[in-house]
């Protein structure tokens, strides 16, 4: 009898052990990892540049961020969900820019592909690195908040707050023009309701100062 007992014990010991220690089992009997590896849900651009850039590192050791674009909605503080951080490496003659996304703490990169713009694009990115960006996505949000956006929210409350922001390079290599040269980044946040064929607020942000630059909405077309 005290043999059963102490059996029982130690096979009770041990169905706790493997219930409690993480990553052991849950009560699916699946694993608790899911390749997050710790990283947050939900992220400014500081951050998913911050988790995306080893990869690219992995890719080219000599590379530098050129655009980032959400994948999801902004939240009202700042961050999302799913970003897509674009990269450019000087050393390849073909496929010199790769994506990697940051998806609610996963991270995915992309296969290489060409950078835009043909040749012309390719030389001006190799020629125009750009500093460090110094405004991150929550502070770009509260000023497209306070000079237009939050107004065209209360207008519009299926409107959804959407970012983009991209260096000076990016905007040249494929010939399209930013409200003055001086702006090295730039962000883009924009508000549009969840469907198709509808108005879009665009409010630029100075990617290094923080300054609001100009806003436009944009009708969709007839």
């Amino acid at each position: 009898m005290r043999k059963s007992r102490a059996a029982l014990a130690v096979a009770i010991c041990v169905a706790i052990l493997v219930l409690t220690v993480p990553g052991c089992g849950d009560d699916n009997g699946e694993t608790n990892s899911n390749g997050t590896e710790g990283r947050p849900e939900s992220v400014t651009v500081f951050e998913a540049v911050e988790y995306t850039k080893p990869a690219a590192d992995k890719w080219q050791e000599n590379n530098w961020m050129i655009q980032v674009r959400d994948g999801d909605p902004l939240g009202r503080d700042g961050k999302a969900k799913i970003w897509e951080v674009y990269y450019f490496s000087p050393r390849p003659e073909e496929d010199s820019r790769m994506f990697v996304i940051y998806n609610r703490g996963n991270v995915w990169p992309n296969a290489p592909g060409k950078s835009k713009g043909g040749e012309e694009g390719l030389e001006i990115y190799r020629e125009n690195q750009p500093p460090d960006f110094r405004v991150d996505s929550p502070e770009a949000y509260t000023v497209a908040l306070r000079n237009g956006g939050g107004e065209y929210m209360d207008g519009h409350p299926d409107a959804r707050p959407h970012a983009t922001l991209r260096c000076k390079a990016d905007y040249d290599a494929v010939g399209e023009d930013m409200p003055a040269p001086k702006y090295k980044w730039i962000w883009d946040i924009y508000y549009k309701e969840p469907r198709a064929g509808v108005e879009v607020l665009h409010i630029l942000v100075d990617g290094m100062t923080g300054e609001f630059i100009t806003k436009e909405l944009v009708q969709p077309p007839s």
